[in-house]
């Protein structure tokens, strides 16, 4: 499916209108917004590099109830590679968390759009999410499911783990997360390339949060990524796009945002 300016401008348009409807209908209602600047020391998406340096990924978001409209952009700062200066991805998502008992449920779906890069090498996708949470305490036991419906019909990709987070002084939140990735051999194929399924990687998150008065936050972060299989970790090796050719991945991060 060819992307072009127009598509990116007009679901830009899209999101910019649904949440002003979102806010209008909300008047009295628990709804809320905000913004984040995230600098990063590498884009990293599903254990895998789509940078090899340094990017800026700003989002945006409106929620009501349950119901959240985000917006998110990759924006490359590395003056040695493609798209230097410029966004070369956007995405769109559109989610939903209900709670039952201890669980809490989120179907969600995401456009991905890569405007500056070739249609024919980066075309629109989506993707239909299900994520499962079972919260104990502090901690909670998650699991997520991906299931792209668009460009890679039948891709498959998710991960199931523990995460934690809690309130460790006025103001500051520690937050955590060890989890286990797994993708079939559509997903694996498309990205890497490699035509099995695969128990992918281990990943271990980590950050610390202290929101300031009137809801403006800081928040550093690291990410680290291993892939676990063996052959896949072979294919990706021996993959030179971008910096695929990295099995072992190490991200430090560091986001500025606002919510009201």
């Amino acid at each position: 499916m060819p992307i072009s300016r127009n598509v990116v401008l007009g679901l830009a348009l899209l999101f910019l209108s649904t949440t002003a409807s979102l806010a209008q209908e909300a008047e009295g209602s628990a709804w809320t917004a905000g913004f984040e600047l995230d600098a990063n020391s590498k884009y990293i998406w599903r254990s895998l590099a789509w940078s090899e340096g340094a990017v800026l990924q700003p989002s945006a978001w409106v929620a009501w109830g349950g119901l959240t409209f985000s917006l998110w952009g990759n924006y490359v700062l590395n003056s040695g590679e493609e798209n230097a200066g410029q966004f070369n991805e956007v995405d769109f998502r559109l989610s939903y968390d209900f709670e039952a008992g201890s669980f809490t449920f989120t179907p969600a779906f995401t456009i991905y759009a890569y405007p500056n890069q070739d249609p024919e090498w980066a075309p629109t996708t989506g993707e239909i999410e299900i994520g499962v949470a079972y919260a104990l305490g502090d901690f909670s036991l998650e699991t997520t499911h991906y299931f792209d419906v668009i460009d890679n019909k039948g891709g498959y990709v998710g991960d199931i783990g523990l995460a934690f987070e809690s309130d460790v002084a006025e103001g500051l939140t520690l937050a955590g997360a060890l989890r286990f990735a797994f993708a079939n051999a559509k997903f694996n194929e498309y990205y890497v390339p490699y035509d099995s399924g695969t128990l992918s990687a281990v990943v271990l998150e980590a950050g610390l949060t202290y929101t300031f008065a009137g809801g403006f936050y800081i928040r550093p972060h690291f990410e680290y990524n291993n892939i676990l299989d063996q052959n896949l970790r072979e294919a990706i090796k021996a993959t030179d796009w971008l910096s695929l050719n990295k099995p072992s991945l190490f991200n430090i991060g560091l986001a500025a945002g606002f919510e009201f």
